[in-house]
């Protein structure tokens, strides 16, 4: 029983970029892509500035890096070929920088604070790493090697909590109340069949004479979840004590039906789907879970008015380039590789 989950990284794909920089960071050891300076201005200088906001060298070359791996996956010799990737390669970084601060700009029109609990936050994650990789050493290293210092992550990882805490400001009432519209939620103990056995009727009478077995302690008032986490067979709801977030159509038709059967609080008697036998607890909404999740739970709608709202942005943006964003290009990368 898997949630479906909205694909909001092809609506915000800069956002994405920006959002998967700490799973990066988390699953590497410091050989994700090669560590280059592609730019001989000094790092602090200015290149380019983006309706208001100054990007310097260093920032800039995390981009530009990160794109070029993005297409040649540290193998240089692919720019031998590939002469329309070389031709729009800067335009690529350019416009992943405008989708950038033009959230920033939204963030910072509607007043999202880049101090207290997200900075907090932040603070937080970047502790967590740290500890994940042994020490402050290993995490410098690690940046390094991914272009980054600590500074230009931590304002990354800022910027991505902001961008999301712009998003649930301009829509997370909508999404709340379509929540509460056309959304259950509920939590279940699943008794599995065993897909492998030879007799399958046995097998789904074995399973029934488990479910039966649980249901009564259901129904004596045993601890329902502490019953999930002892009997469940469903990894996603083991793992997930929240319960599933769905509406028509998101479960098999008897899971659903058996879910909408009940008032809250209320627990089913066994239900019967392809997966096994289902006894079900039909659970309050929340709206703190939803404000943890609003970018799972919201609906491609919103997702593209979002888009639409950060294209208007970025098209009102004015650009003005210094004469250091030339000295930052393909070639350079190439014979900075090689040397």
């Amino acid at each position: 029983m898997i949630q479906m989950k909205k694909s909001w990284r092809r609506f915000i794909p800069m956002l994405a970029a920006v959002i998967a920089v700490v799973p990066v960071l988390s699953g590497c050891k410091g050989d994700s892509q090669s560590s280059q300076n592609v730019s001989s201005p000094e790092p602090s200088a200015n290149v380019m500035n983006i309706g208001g906001y100054d990007i310097s060298a260093e920032e800039y070359n995390y981009y530009f890096l990160t794109e070029k791996y993005n297409l040649d996956n540290g193998d240089n010799t692919f720019w031998d070929t590939a002469t329309e990737e070389q031709k729009n390669l800067k335009e690529r970084v350019d416009a992943g920088l405008m989708e950038f601060y033009a959230m920033k700009k939204m963030a910072d029109e509607a007043g999202i604070p880049s101090d207290g609990q997200l900075a907090e936050d932040v603070d937080r994650e970047i502790a967590g790493i740290i500890e994940q990789f042994g020490g402050q050493e290993t995490f410098n290293e690690v940046l390094a090697s991914n272009n980054l210092t600590e500074d230009m992550y931590r304002m990354l990882s800022l910027e991505s909590f902001r961008s999301i805490a712009l998003f649930s400001h301009m829509y997370g009432d909508e999404v709340k109340k379509a929540m509460s519209e056309d959304y259950l939620r509920a939590a279940h103990i699943l008794i599995a069949f065993n897909e492998n056995a030879v007799d399958m009727e046995a097998a789904k009478a074995q399973a029934k004479e488990r479910a039966e077995e649980v249901l009564a302690k259901v129904e004596a008032g045993e601890d329902f979840f502490k019953l999930v986490e002892e009997y469940g067979e469903d990894p996603g709801m083991v793992n997930n004590l929240d319960g599933y977030y769905f509406k028509e159509g998101d479960m098999v038709e008897p899971f659903y039906e058996g879910a909408i059967a009940l008032k809250e609080g209320e627990t089913s008697g066994l239900v019967e789907t392809n997966y096994g036998y289902h006894i079900i607890k039909r659970l309050p909404m929340e709206d703190s879970y939803i404000e943890d999740h609003i970018m799972e739970l919201a609906s491609q709608e919103h997702f593209e008015g979002f888009m639409d709202k950060i294209n208007e942005t970025i098209n009102s943006l004015e650009v003005t380039k210094e004469a250091a964003y030339d000295s930052i290009s393909l070639e350079n990368a190439l014979k900075e590789s090689a040397n």
